[in-house]
């Protein structure tokens, strides 16, 4: 390290504060430490001389050790950045930031401060107590007005407790500057956050914060700063940028049980100091979403936007009215499946809620509370010897997604650990997974009607069983899962990865360690929303007795379709199935072929348009009753396509479907995937062998498929059949991961796909929905 390197960097920021700035700076020049000081004017375009000033008083005290560099913007940069422009100039091992209108009253201020991260390389900076003075009235009081619990804080303490210090009593370690380069790399987020609290949470993310329990410095309040200035509604949306970047920037995403709340905290202060004193209850009947799914949902107040339901959730959580703050969550949620207006918002992507998930982990942890039945971490050793625990909501036969992953943990566990399935619902299809339950296997089933009930139910299970790892599959308005997942119950919590568009429930909650993705898309998608969480891999099976017999090269090109419902081959869209069967035949197709029902305006329209080309009828064949395999997953239409002769499928469209592109590939049939131009997520081509080929748009489609022939039907049907061959059994795609088994990727080899949604857009995408829920007359 240099020796001539400065131990203090003063950044004096100041914009017209020749009022102030000669105490101020006289407060810098009075302190006692006797090593080097800088000191950086930051004059960011004042025109009221306020850098004379500061210059004739360093030269007039001519200090020792004391040097002055003076940096000047013509234009105003603003707080943040005015900041990091002195930041980037600052040398000293550590900073202090002094404004204007700031001044110290202690001498011995920087000397104590210095001493202390001196000692204590570990730390990340010092603060104490500042006198805060209102200008109306010269009355003075305490920030903070009572000294904290403990003298060393950490990020948790201030977010969770609502802590903070005032920018004059705050020195920090300068981790930003690298000695042996000089480079110096400022964190974007203080060049999009402005003010003292931010820099407070970015350097306690970085290490502790001590606190000296002694009054050093004052502000004088004269409602001219970054937030005395500011009216409540400013206020509260300065809050909500700075929560907001904190959770963009990853800050916020993996943080243990006390930053839980933490999130939690300075959103319902902001909430708190915006929120009306008088609110309308919530109504959102399932009834009318029910019976009425063309109506706009009716009587629901309040909700058009993230504010709106953290201020409703609020108010009954504090009236302790906890069953009901879950109910609405839980009725939204549905309202999002169920009211056609709502879904057609959200059919076509992937939506998350940080806030969801946050309150209700936080109402959770209240229930645990008033029950006593807070979970305590288990001892490593002794949670290494516990069961696997599977939670997951109810199995029905159409959720193909929750019963299929559920089977196939079952058989990739079985052998390796006791596998405990717990779950919210009793639903008609538990015969199918009861039929599974053996000695290493042990099925646990909810029958609380009661949302508090079931969330208590579930904290207290999951905590006797003392699991060693708990998988988390809930269906997308699970309210009981959401709530009762606590950070304490086991050391390895992962959410399984969904295929499906919609609401995802659990993505932010505080207690996961990660997700199992099922498909490399997924890996890219949870790392864009949590780049610091971990990400495993677990393909999914392609369930077959044995890998499919390659197509031979004597084969014509007949092309395939399927359905699970008629409603997937509906909508407004480029390329329905009236429109593309016609051009497949068209364009070298002998026949085409579609197994699933479809409904009978759909048939007309395709009919139409054949003879409207002059292609026969007996072109297209129709098979409505292809076999499902009695789980809703499409098990056997791939075959059921093969044995009628096809030999090329194209996935679904407008809304594609995992289980018949599966069933598809375990027969052995080349695929073509569409690039789904909705959403990057409905084109599967990441779920098919590397090198399947995807089309975009008609004319696209119509040159692959003049193209095609016999050779490439062949190659492609060899390149799927191998491609099922490695995970067509719990065996083959196990020996295929070999170590590799649950362990965590590294990110450097995660897939680089490209993700549309951020936090911010996915919450702009919630708002708008939540938009569309509200009752105008």
């Amino acid at each position: 390290m240099s020796e001539s390197r400065p131990v203090v960097s003063v950044l004096l920021l100041c914009h017209n504060e020749a009022v102030f700035i000669r105490r101020a700076i006289r407060s810098v020049l009075e302190q006692s430490l006797t090593q080097p000081v800088e000191i950086i004017l930051m004059d960011d375009a004042s025109s009221d001389g306020s850098a004379g000033i500061v210059t004739a008083e360093v030269a007039a005290a001519a200090r020792p050790g004391f040097s002055l560099r003076v940096i000047r913007s013509e234009t105003n940069l603003g707080n943040a950045g005015a900041f990091v422009t002195a930041l980037e100039a600052a040398q000293g091992r550590y900073y202090h930031v002094l404004d204007g209108d700031d001044f110290w009253i202690d001498p011995d201020k920087l000397s104590r401060q210095v001493a202390i991260l001196e000692a204590h390389p570990e730390l990340a900076g010092v603060a104490h107590r500042t006198i805060l003075r209102a200008s109306e009235d010269g009355s003075e009081s305490f920030h903070p007005q009572q000294d904290p619990p403990k003298q060393v804080l950490q990020l948790e303490d201030f977010l969770t407790g609502g802590l903070y210090f005032h920018t004059s009593a705050m020195l920090f370690r300068n981790r930003f500057r690298n000695p042996g380069t000089g480079q110096v790399t400022v964190p974007a987020i203080l060049r999009e956050v402005r003010g003292d609290m931010v820099r407070l949470f970015i350097h306690a993310a970085q290490g502790g914060i001590f606190y000296l329990a002694q009054t050093m410095s004052v502000y004088d309040d004269h409602r001219g700063g970054i937030w005395t200035g500011l009216d409540w509604p400013g206020r509260q949306r300065l809050l909500n940028r700075l929560y907001n970047q904190l959770s963009e920037h990853g800050y916020l995403s993996d943080m243990g049980e006390p930053a839980a709340a933490e999130y939690l905290a300075g959103r319902l202060a902001a909430i708190a100091a915006y929120a009306p004193t008088a609110l309308r209850p919530i109504s959102l009947h399932p009834d009318q979403v029910a019976g009425q799914p063309r109506q706009r949902l009716t009587e629901i107040s309040r909700i058009s936007g993230i504010l709106d339901l953290e201020t409703q959730l609020t108010a009954l959580t504090a009236q302790g009215s906890h069953e009901d703050a879950l109910r609405l969550v839980h009725r939204f949620l549905t309202a999002i499946g169920y009211d056609r207006n709502i879904a057609r918002a959200a059919r076509s992507r992937r939506l998350s809620c940080p806030e969801i998930d946050w309150h209700c982990a936080h109402i959770g942890g209240l229930i645990a509370t008033r029950q006593n039945i807070l979970p305590v971490a288990a001892d490593p050793a002794e949670a290494a010897a516990g069961p696997v625990v599977l939670i997951v909501s109810g199995m029905a036969g159409a959720q193909d997604e929750t019963w299929q992953t559920t089977r196939e943990m079952i058989e990739l566990w079985r052998g390796r650990a006791k596998l405990v399935i717990i779950s919210t619902e009793i639903l008609p299809s538990m015969a199918d997974i009861q039929a599974r339950v053996g000695p290493d296997v042990e099925l646990l089933l909810n029958t609380q009607t009661s949302l508090v009930e079931k969330t208590a139910w579930l904290i207290w299970h999951v905590a006797r069983l003392r699991p060693s790892r708990i998988l988390v599959n809930p269906l997308r308005n699970d309210v009981a899962i959401m709530a009762g997942l606590r950070r304490e119950h086991a050391p390895h919590i992962h959410l399984l990865g969904s295929y499906d568009t919609g609401y995802l429930p659990c993505v932010h909650s505080y207690a996961l360690d990660g997700y199992v993705a099922r498909r490399p898309y997924d890996m890219a998608w949870f790392h864009k929303l949590s780049p610091n969480r971990q990400i495993l891999h677990l393909p999914r099976l392609l369930p077959a007795a044995a890998a499919p017999d390659p197509l031979t090269a004597d084969r014509e090109t007949v092309t395939a379709t399927a359905t699970l419902t008629a409603d997937r081959a509906e909508g407004s869209y480029d390329y329905t199935l009236s429109m593309i069967v016609p051009l497949l035949l068209a364009s070298g197709a002998q026949r085409h072929i579609h197994a699933g029902p479809l409904s009978a305006a759909l048939l007309n329209r395709l009919r139409k348009e054949m003879i409207r080309r002059g292609i026969p009828a007996g072109a297209f064949v129709h098979l409505p009753d292809a076999a499902t395999g009695g789980s809703g997953t499409g098990g056997d239409i791939g075959a059921d396509l093969r044995a009628a002769g096809a030999t090329l499928f194209l996935h679904g469209f407008p809304w594609p479907e995992t289980g018949p592109l599966i069933s598809a590939m375990a027969a052995g049939l080349p695929v073509l995937a569409h690039r789904n131009y909705l959403h990057p997520a409905l084109s599967l081509a990441d779920l098919c062998p590397p090198g399947t080929v995807e089309w975009w748009n008609g004319e696209h489609l119509e040159a692959i498929l003049r193209g095609i022939g016999p050779d490439w039907l062949a190659a492609q049907s060899k390149a799927v059949s191998a491609h099922v061959a490695a995970h067509l059994s719990p065996g083959a795609l196990l020996a295929g991961l070999g170590e590799g088994f649950m362990v965590p990727r590294d990110p450097a080899t995660l897939p680089d796909l490209p993700v549309p949604e951020t936090r911010q857009e996915l919450r702009r995408l919630m708002s708008e929905i939540m938009e569309m829920t509200l009752f105008r007359a």
